[in-house]
């Protein structure tokens, strides 16, 4: 289930980054739709993992007693993802805002799925997702 749950968080991050960059287009500057391409697809990943791992399937630990953490998490994975995503376009000069949103969700998503990783964390343990918590 890890497995399954990184690649969620990680295709969906992509999608609604891609998605929010097609739809928002030109309206803001680069920097501002990185970060709402970035926010908007952590958010969607943590809530799609969530349906899916913890209510579909009925395995996995149970996100809703910290929407909060999960929040915050999100918040610091968007920022960061999203400006090394600006950065990584610039770079490579892509012209499309839907290329610079799929990059800001994937980074963010990235960086939300360590964090996810370091949160189901105990110390002495191997850091993975646990899908059951026996």
């Amino acid at each position: 289930m890890t497995s399954a749950s990184l690649l969620i968080v990680l295709f969906v991050g992509t999608v609604v980054g891609a998605l929010t960059g097609m739809v928002v287009g030109g309206s803001y500057g680069a920097v501002w739709l990185a970060v709402l391409a970035g926010f908007l697809g952590c958010l969607a990943a943590v809530s799609i993992r969530h349906l899916i791992i913890n209510k579909g399937v009925g395995v996995g630990r149970d996100d809703t007693k910290i929407p909060g953490l999960v929040v915050l998490y999100a918040i610091i994975a968007s920022l960061a993802g999203s400006l090394a995503a600006k950065e990584v376009s610039d770079l490579a000069e892509l012209g499309a805002s839907a290329g610079l949103g799929a990059l800001a969700g994937l980074f963010s998503a990235m960086l939300l799925a360590m964090l996810l990783i370091t949160y189901h964390t105990h110390p002495g343990e191997k850091p993975v997702i646990k899908a059951v918590r026996g």
